[in-house]
């Protein structure tokens, strides 16, 4: 999906968030939460789509992220049970090698009752001494996964509803 819904502009990234090679959280039960931060999700995906969206305004900076992926099987499904596993394990702060941020304050948050199941968390990143929020939803809907981050506490319902409704099925 690119345009505009519910007056943020939807657009393809510039380049994919999504480092080359393999990376990992310093802690590994902490893993699920720092593939999701960076575009990914905790089990393989046959497919995926990225992409970014931006507030009203003049400054029209980017306010969050939006990916969809494909997955065989059962994996949709278990790549939400690794994210409440690791919502339950996952605690104090972790960083990811490589990385220049620290991930802190990881929490459940409400999750939208869209899909098939949902999971919502958020968390807090640290990057010289500037603290951000970042809030997720994951809604799997069949064997896909859409996931939304935004930068802010308040996920912006009618975009990610808009992109379900463009979902196979």
């Amino acid at each position: 999906m690119v345009g505009t819904v519910a007056d943020l502009r939807v657009t393809e990234p510039a380049e994919d968030p999504l480092p080359e090679g393999s990376y990992r959280a310093d802690k590994d039960e902490c893993l699920p939460i720092a593939q999701l931060a960076f575009t990914d999700t905790p089990r393989p995906a046959t497919a995926r789509a990225v992409r970014e969206f931006s507030g009203p305004g003049e400054l029209n900076s980017t306010v969050g992220e939006l990916w969809v992926t494909a997955h065989q099987g059962d994996d949709a499904r278990s790549a939400l049970d690794d994210v409440r596993k690791a919502l339950t394990e996952c605690s104090g702060s972790f960083k990811v090698p490589g990385a220049p941020m620290i991930y802190r304050d990881l929490e459940p948050a409400q999750a939208p009752d869209l899909g098939d199941e949902s999971i919502g968390f958020r968390f807090t990143t640290s990057l010289s001494g500037v603290s951000t929020p970042a809030t997720y939803a994951v809604v799997r809907t069949d064997h896909i996964l859409t996931t939304m981050m935004v930068i802010t506490d308040t996920l912006p319902r009618p975009l990610l509803e808009a992109q379900l409704a463009k979902l196979p099925g």
